[in-house]
């Protein structure tokens, strides 16, 4: 598991830590964590469909708050569980970007086990650092 659950944060809902070598691996990690957390075995997503984009703003947090948003809205408005196959993150001029490619497939009930229904990434306790070379996510999920 390359992430953590972290205790005392939220009583109700789910508060996770996800830790990397790069911003790009750290928003790969964190949609990783955020399917693993809904679902029993994230390995049974398969890779037909692909949904690529691109997000720009001001704030690292709030990119990767966007970002992982942006994981729900195509299970919701699609019906796809997607999980990042490639992320890039740049910065020019205090304008962060973010390009994703997602992989997934049309959600199977019978396949596809839950074990939470997540709402939505919340802006609660929501940070994005850098700390001894690594990067580290804070998130906590509203479930």
């Amino acid at each position: 598991m390359d992430y953590e659950l972290i205790e005392n944060i939220t009583a109700a809902d789910i508060a996770i830590r996800v830790r990397a070598n790069s911003l790009n691996e750290l928003f790969i990690k964190g949609g990783i964590a955020l399917m693993s957390e809904m679902l029993d075995d994230v390995s049974s997503i398969k890779k037909i469909h692909t949904r690529s984009g691109i997000l720009e703003g001001t704030d690292i947090s709030i990119l990767y708050f966007e970002f992982l948003n942006e994981l729900l809205f195509f299970r919701d408005a699609e019906s796809l569980l997607l999980v990042p196959a490639e992320v890039r993150i740049s910065e020019t001029e205090g304008i962060y970007s973010c390009s994703y490619i997602l992989t997934g497939e049309t959600i199977y009930r019978e396949r596809h086990k839950f074990k939470v229904e997540v709402k939505a990434v919340t802006l609660h306790n929501l940070k994005v650092y850098e700390s001894n070379g690594m990067f580290i996510a804070e998130t906590v999920l509203d479930v």
